[in-house]
């Protein structure tokens, strides 16, 4: 485990210097994957943009089972996301407590336990935004807003990883299959 964190670190940081030697982005333009944060005379500081999850007809077919199975109505699971769809998704989302999108986001499929895959695809993403964004920062003369970058790259890569373990307990809590009742178990030998 310590290797693997002293690995993943090693490569951020070789990255986060390539991208500071090699970056040839203009001063007053965001590299890709970043929005800018503050606008300085001459130059800016930029922070990862977040990435969406790429939601495929199969994770909204099954978010609309799902939605079925605990009474929201979503209409027939064709895996299409019409408006029947985000109405019944809007009112999940109500009825959870969660931010009220009407989109299958992390957090409404983390909740549905649905596409866990998905969700921890995008933390490579987000560490590698976070990295280029830091390197912006770090070749513009804004290390404070480097380090800032970094840890919303970290941070960002954390909850999709957390998300998506959720998700995927959560959804395989169901395919596994019930214990045998104590009556039918032997009792332990003397």
């Amino acid at each position: 485990m310590k290797m693997h964190v002293a690995g993943a670190s090693l490569v951020v940081m070789v990255t986060t210097l390539c991208g500071a030697i090699c970056a040839q982005t203009k001063s007053d333009q965001a590299p890709s994957g970043t929005v800018v944060d503050k606008q300085h005379a001459g130059s800016n500081e930029v922070q990862p943009a977040p990435e969406k999850i790429r939601i495929t007809p199969d994770v909204v077919r099954a978010s609309q089972q799902k939605l079925t199975e605990e009474g929201y109505k979503p209409g027939t699971p064709d895996g299409k996301m019409g408006p029947v769809t985000r109405a019944a998704i809007r009112k999940y989302q109500e009825h959870e407590g969660l931010k009220v999108t009407a989109t299958l986001d992390e957090s409404t499929l983390s909740h549905l336990g649905i596409g866990g895959g998905k969700i921890v695809a995008t933390a490579p993403g987000d560490i590698g935004r976070g990295a280029k964004a830091a390197a912006h920062n770090v070749k513009e003369g804004h290390p404070i807003a480097a380090g800032k970058a970094m840890g919303q790259g970290f941070g960002r890569a954390g909850k999709a990883v957390g998300e998506g373990t959720k998700s995927g307990v959560k959804g395989a809590k169901h395919k596994v299959a019930p214990k045998k009742s104590d009556e039918s178990t032997p009792p332990p030998p003397r």
